[in-house]
């Protein structure tokens, strides 16, 4: 009777303890104080029990384990069915990579893995959890950032090749003879990098009654990252000629200088082609128009 109450007594006790089914084990430490080490594997515990993940208590845990015929020797043991390996990476200035597997108990073969770089020791708790999400959830550890767990590295601006924003103001010369002085002006915003530019154009210019006015968006190739450069480029946008408007494109050439200073200057020619009919038709007698309008410039950008 004693021992039947006894038995009773015991068995709801056995039965809320929960059987161990994973083992976390440090592969790495680092190098860096026992007391950060003891902290970060804590937290990759406290996360990985958040999950309900049941870790071994066992003191054969600690310390690093090299990822080894004993370990796998541990971990069935243990009664371990998932083996968790954390590893730190050191210190690279600031940086402290960090990683975390999950691995067979058998083979020790890898399962999931997941890494990112903590700037600091204060970023190693963020850092880790993440890692426990990504590892458990079969995702990266890049798809696990949130608002208020973005590290700095990732907050990090991309590095960005040299480049300048320029105004370009210039005078356009109509290369054709429909008498009177030739008038024009353009003005244009863009934006110069080493060996291209892209720019937003206005421009006009006439001579007599004949000339065209145009918007259009342009880009241009720059060959050489020198003083002086020849370079090639066109563009489409809205055009104004012979009293239609319509899709026109403009096609230029020509030399660009002082492109090692703040102030460059251009020089070249240029066509503006309308997609649409020019000729004016008045009712009576019909007025043709050029369907190619040729122009030199020079431009000063600032």
């Amino acid at each position: 009777m004693l021992l039947g109450a006894a038995l009773l007594l015991s068995a709801p006790s056995a039965l809320g303890q929960e059987r161990s089914d994973a083992v976390l084990v440090l592969a790495d430490d680092g190098a860096l104080d026992d007391s950060a080490v003891h902290a970060i594997r804590n937290i990759a515990a406290s996360e990985l029990r958040k999950h309900g993940v049941v870790l071994a208590e066992d003191r054969r845990t600690a310390g690093v384990h090299p990822l080894d015929a004993e370990l796998s020797t541990l971990a069935l043991d243990l009664g371990a069915r998932r083996v968790f390996a954390l590893r730190i990476g050191g210190r690279l200035g600031q940086k402290i990579p960090l990683s975390l597997d999950e691995l067979t108990p058998e083979t020790l073969m890898p399962v999931h893995s997941a890494s990112l770089t903590a700037t600091g020791l204060d970023e190693c708790d963020v850092v880790t959890a993440r890692l426990v999400d990504a590892v458990l959830g079969g995702r990266s550890a890049e798809s696990t950032a949130q608002m208020t767990t973005v590290t700095a590295t990732e907050s990090k601006p991309f590095a960005k090749k040299p480049g300048e924003r320029f105004w370009f103001v210039g005078l356009p010369v109509a290369l054709y003879n429909a008498g009177n002085t030739p008038t024009g002006f353009s003005l244009g915003y863009g934006y110069e990098a080493e060996n291209f530019r892209i720019s937003v154009t206005g421009a006009g210019y006439s001579r007599g009654s004949d000339g065209v006015a145009y918007v259009a968006m342009e880009a241009a190739w720059i060959p050489f990252a020198t003083e002086i450069s020849p370079y090639i480029g066109g563009g489409f946008g809205y055009m104004g000629a012979g009293g239609h408007g319509g899709l026109g494109g403009v096609i230029e050439g020509g030399l660009e200088a002082f492109r090692l200073h703040g102030v460059r200057a251009l020089l070249g020619v240029q066509l503006a082609v309308p997609f649409f009919d020019t000729q004016e038709n008045s009712g009576v007698t019909a007025i043709a128009h050029r369907g190619v309008y040729p122009a030199g410039f020079v431009r000063l950008a600032f």
